[in-house]
């Protein structure tokens, strides 16, 4: 949904004439954070807005973030890491199990001798919005164009955040991935924005700040939030503790609240039953 060709008669002129060489003939549309206009809220969507590696390291705004992944990771000063980025593991296990995650980012000792070293990021995306009515993706990013350009002066209308889809995304591999890089002799990083984890400390049973790593000190499961300055935090913690003493990352999967059963009832008296069915 974010194709436009450079020939496009709107804003194809308002580029040089070589964007699109390299790329199919279309313009690259660089959206990495929305703002939602209700509250100011600024939201990441796409992951490159918190960390990207790329053939000749890493840009400066992340260098400081990557320096912590390379702490956590056990790498010290003058090792050569290689980094691979997405890896996808497919495998059959006993009795019909499967693993099958992608995984972003992969960080070894170049000579091997290492243990991986696997590093998540994860950001919102976007609701579709609708073409129609120019409020998708593509439309957005015409108007910003025209609007930086002096073209247009109207608001520029986006899709809203999509919050709860890619928080249940990355509930589902949270832990998997973290006892995988475990089981390998490693660890997995996760990297994620502040207003991502402040939506996950009000939907689950997990009480973050309880997590919270000021020392930096590693666990199971590490999660660094970072805001859109790059002021970082570290959550560390174990997967999961044979006793109720200590806190563990499956509280993540808990719900913070359950409401009582008068609330249920209520919803149900308010509507007809769509089916009667007899034993």
């Amino acid at each position: 949904m974010m194709r436009v060709p450079a020939s496009d008669p709107g804003i194809g002129p308002l580029f040089d004439r070589t964007v699109g060489e390299t790329s199919g003939g279309y313009i690259p549309c660089g959206v990495c954070s929305v703002e939602r206009q209700a509250s100011g809220e600024k939201w990441a969507i796409c992951p490159r807005r918190l960390l990207a590696f790329g053939a000749t390291g890493v840009s400066e705004p992340h260098q400081a973030l990557v320096e912590r992944i390379l702490n956590l990771g056990g790498f010290s000063d003058g090792q050569r890491v290689n980094v691979w980025s997405e890896i996808h593991l497919r495998e059959q296990g006993a009795g019909g199990s499967r693993f099958d995650y992608r995984i972003d980012y992969v960080l070894r000792e170049a000579s091997g001798a290492s243990a991986p070293l696997v590093v998540e990021v994860m950001t919102c995306s976007t609701s579709g919005g609708n073409k129609q009515k120019r409020t998708d993706m593509n439309w957005a990013f015409r108007s910003a164009v025209l609007v930086a350009n002096g073209i247009r002066d109207e608001p520029v209308a986006s899709p809203g955040v999509n919050v709860r889809q890619v928080w249940a995304r990355m509930a589902s591999q949270l832990i998997a991935k973290s006892e995988a890089a475990l089981k390998w002799g490693g660890r997995t990083i996760w990297v994620i924005q502040d207003r991502l984890a402040q939506y996950i400390q009000s939907q689950t049973a997990l009480p973050l700040e309880e997590l919270r790593s000021d020392d930096w000190t590693p666990g199971e499961v590490n999660l660094i939030v970072s805001d859109l300055t790059g002021r970082l935090t570290l959550y560390s913690g174990p997967i999961r503790t044979p006793g109720a003493s200590r806190l563990c990352w499956l509280e993540i999967l808990g719900a913070p609240h359950v409401p009582a059963l008068d609330s249920l009832t209520g919803k149900l008296d308010q509507k007809d039953p769509i089916a009667q069915i007899v034993v």
